[in-house]
């Protein structure tokens, strides 16, 4: 039987093979020779020399979360982070439970703030106590979060895990530490879908039409793979002014917050581009999110952050040496998830939990 699915799937690889290739490029194909000269204008190879001397005291926070969905219509979510670093190695972990009555993208979005909630709060908390100057790495971007953070209401979530509330506070907090204390909050984002580089340099060319690209597929169809960082945006209002977005920016005080600068980089041939957001005052700019939409920097604003990146790459696989490490410790295995913690849930609730029927036959 299995040699039957094997043929049929070649089948319809080979019918579909022109189709396919179209989607796996997005578009690339569509891409005029001048949306491709714009591109590769704003691609600087190779990378500035590396840093020499002594280097900043570095620290990464990363984080991990799963559910498990119960027989009875309920889920538990377990999520935790880890901060590492000189002297430091700090876990926290939390969990919850919503019933089943609560919408699937509801549900989708509260282990995502609560995730997310974990990493800024732990940051936050060790921002004021580490050694002034230092770098701070986290994992995943910092302004397609922003954007996302209007309040999170839905029936049977209590008011008070209104995680995407608590999230903003959090975030707020810790640009406070990173301006007052000299501190370089650097986010690193492994993976990329938005298609935020891509529509405002066609905005900046003055398009009518504009060509939907994902940045990463951008950079990585156009450039050959090569070494080299993106000419870095200045990011403000530009995402906060559609839907409940503007919620966040109009009602919540988010054009306070220092504005975002955003670029992307590839540390050596062939590997993947990572985005690399951190908040403008982190290398002394001023401008705050409410005082623009969007700017186009000059390239050398981002070449002190790339040295440090360069500086602690450890190759194709380890694309940033600290967080690498947190990565590896921190990450929540679906073994110790369903054979570890659900069982310490089930012992301290004195309840037996039933995995979903679903779920169960890829567990037992």
């Amino acid at each position: 039987m299995p040699e039957t699915f094997i043929g049929q799937l070649n089948e319809r690889l080979t019918k579909k093979r022109d189709e396919l290739k179209s989607s796996l490029h997005q578009g690339g194909e569509r891409i005029d020779p001048q949306l491709r000269a714009a591109v590769l204008s704003h691609w600087h190879s190779p990378l500035p020399p590396g840093l020499n001397g002594n280097k900043r005291k570095a620290y990464a926070i990363d984080g991990s979360r799963r559910r498990a969905n119960l027989s009875n219509g309920s889920t538990v979510f377990v999520a935790q982070a880890l901060i590492m670093g000189e002297g430091v190695s700090e876990p926290i972990t939390d969990i919850e439970i919503l019933p089943g009555t609560v919408r699937p993208e509801t549900m989708d979005r509260f282990a995502d703030l609560m995730l997310r909630r974990l990493e800024i709060n732990l940051a936050s908390e060790y921002a004021a106590t580490i050694p002034e100057g230092s770098i701070l790495y986290l994992d995943g971007a910092i302004y397609g979060m922003l954007p996302q953070l209007y309040p999170l209401r839905g029936e049977n979530i209590p008011e008070d895990r209104d995680y995407a509330t608590m999230l903003l506070q959090d975030y707020r907090n810790l640009f406070a530490l990173c301006e007052s204390r000299n501190l370089a909050l650097v986010a690193i984002s492994k993976t990329n879908r938005q298609a935020l580089f891509s529509r405002i340099l066609q905005i900046h060319m003055n398009r009518h039409e504009i060509v939907e690209i994902s940045d990463s597929a951008l950079f990585d169809d156009l450039t050959e793979r090569k070494i080299g960082y993106s000419t870095p945006l200045l990011l403000g209002r530009y995402s906060f002014e559609q839907g409940k977005s503007s919620v966040v920016i109009q009602d919540l005080g988010v054009e306070k917050e220092p504005a975002i600068i955003s670029f992307y980089v590839r540390l050596d041939d062939m590997d993947d581009a990572l985005r690399v957001d951190l908040p403008a005052c982190c290398i002394g700019r001023e401008e705050r999110i409410g005082d623009i939409d969007w700017n186009i920097m000059e390239p050398e604003s981002a070449k002190p952050i790339v040295q440090l990146l360069a500086s602690d790459y450890g190759g194709l696989q380890v694309y940033n040496a600290l967080l690498y490490v947190t990565d590896l410790e921190v990450r929540l295995s679906k073994d110790k998830m369903y054979n570890i913690y659900l069982p310490m849930v089930a012992e301290v609730l004195g309840e037996e939990l039933r995995i979903d029927r679903s779920e169960r036959r890829f567990v037992e």
